[in-house]
């Protein structure tokens, strides 16, 4: 036998003892507080949740349009190369003011990482494409090549 039925055995008579009046009353009560905090929980969460996503979503659409609007103003100008360098050459500079709270070795590496970069971008890609694609293609192509390394370097300084 284990203890638990030992101790029924034992105090058996205090089990066929009616509760002190107003008992069930009272667990009434308290069941009722519980249920009434957990829906008011519940709606609070949903609430916050939706908000939350509310806001993420007008966020990234927000960030979304931002972009693209950049990528489409070198698209459309004269030189697609030069526009897209000259906003790296922005990019590299803010990286550049970045870094110089970096000790002098980490300061170097990144500052090369971005030298790299920008000598990989202005390479002369652009003539490396066969002149039998039609223009639009060839621009596509180009604007995501140099999209690429803009990208490249706009993450360098968000991680710093």
């Amino acid at each position: 036998m284990n203890r638990l039925e030992q101790y029924i055995r034992k105090h058996k008579s205090r089990f066929d003892e009616e509760p002190a009046t107003g008992h069930f009353e009272r667990l009434q009560q308290k069941m009722n507080r519980k249920q009434g905090r957990i829906a008011a929980l519940r709606w609070s969460v949903s609430i916050a949740a939706s908000v939350t996503v509310l806001l993420l979503a007008g966020i990234l659409w927000n960030n979304t349009g931002k972009q693209d609007e950049q990528w489409v103003a070198c698209e459309n100008t004269g030189d697609m190369k030069l526009c897209y360098l000259d906003r790296m050459n922005a990019v590299a500079v803010q990286i550049e003011a970045q870094t110089k709270n970096l000790d002098p070795w980490n300061r170097q590496q990144v500052m090369n990482d971005v030298q790299n970069i920008m000598d990989a971008a202005g390479s002369g890609f652009e003539s490396e494409i066969p002149e039998e694609l039609p223009d639009k293609e060839a621009k596509s192509i180009l604007s995501n090549y140099y999209r690429q390394y803009l990208e490249g370097l706009e993450m360098i300084a968000k991680k710093l």
